[in-house]
């Protein structure tokens, strides 16, 4: 994660370039989606040139040769089957007449095998170095859709779409995870429909409001389950902020701001309802917000 977070990369009036990181992204989606974590040049070139026109600096030139050979100053990055003279070098026409292959370490690509490290390396480069372009429009085009919220995402599959105007609906298959409904009431009634951020009690007409949001999404990519341990009860706003990473819960149970880390008090918890550390651990990693905690734990297990 150090070394995501120092990249050596360019700036062009004052703006950092988006070559490396987009790049390694698109390596990171490799692993995610179960292809090999090296690519032949002139996929790469095609792939990641195609994201560095859509979401590179306007000001920049679509140059995928630089990121595929000058990550490897990163130790994340390999290329091979470049000779010793051209192995620094961004030389387009010669890649395209040897065609290597690049990507991203077979360590890093089997650390990125763990769901945890790979949310928390999205988030590293997200927040680092592409923070203020369209992350919905960028994590789904690279097939990482789900990584920019903590709710994940429903699967659907268009059977009949629309064919003519006026017709204005179109028929969907889903497939939805079915939630336990009874155990959401349960622990919503645990703390009396109280967000256990700000312990703000919704009235209604008929009664109190509250929502259960889970810590760890049940949707895909993050496929949390669907317990007591993985819940929150929370107002609405709170329920939002959450699920969009605005605000995680530290290791001392204190509700924190993502974006400067300023406490907004701590958790409201309730002795019936244990939350899993994992759960808030794999948030945090969505956040970009995680501790040394995971690595210790796997380096003694």
């Amino acid at each position: 994660m150090d070394r995501l977070r120092n990249l050596r990369v360019h700036k062009r009036n004052g703006r950092q370039s988006r070559h490396k990181p987009l790049a390694l992204l698109w390596g990171i989606s490799r692993v995610a989606t179960g292809r090999p974590h090296l690519a032949p040049w002139r996929e790469f070139r095609e792939e990641v040139g195609g994201l560095l026109a859509e979401f590179g600096l306007p000001e920049s030139s679509v140059t995928p040769e630089y990121p595929f050979v000058h990550l490897q100053t990163s130790r994340l990055w390999d290329v091979h089957g470049l000779p010793p003279e051209l192995d620094a070098v961004a030389h387009a026409a010669a890649f395209d007449r040897l065609n290597p292959e690049g990507g991203v370490t077979e360590q890093v690509a089997r650390l990125l095998g763990d769901p945890f490290v790979r949310s928390q390396a999205v988030a590293v480069l997200r927040e680092t170095y592409l923070a203020d372009i369209d992350q919905h429009a960028l994590l789904e085009r690279l097939g990482l859709a789900g990584y920019e919220s903590a709710g994940g995402i429903e699967d659907s599959t268009e059977d009949h779409a629309r064919k003519t105007v006026p017709a204005a609906r179109r028929t969907v298959t889903s497939s939805r995870v079915i939630r336990d409904t009874v155990l959401t009431a349960r622990v919503k009634k645990l703390h009396g429909d109280r967000c256990q951020v700000c312990a703000l009690q919704l009235s209604t007409r008929f009664g109190t409001y509250s929502e259960a949001a889970h810590i760890r999404g049940l949707g895909r990519p993050h496929n949390g389950p669907d317990e007591q341990t993985n819940l929150l009860v929370l107002c609405p706003n709170h329920h939002v902020q959450f699920d969009t990473l605005a605000i995680y819960i530290d290791t001392e149970g204190t509700v924190r701001s993502t974006a400067n880390n300023s406490s907004m008090g701590p958790l409201r918890t309730h002795p019936a309802h244990p939350l899993d550390e994992a759960h808030l651990r794999y948030h945090r990693a969505l956040c970009g917000r995680d501790t040394t905690a995971h690595a210790t734990q796997g380096k003694t297990s």
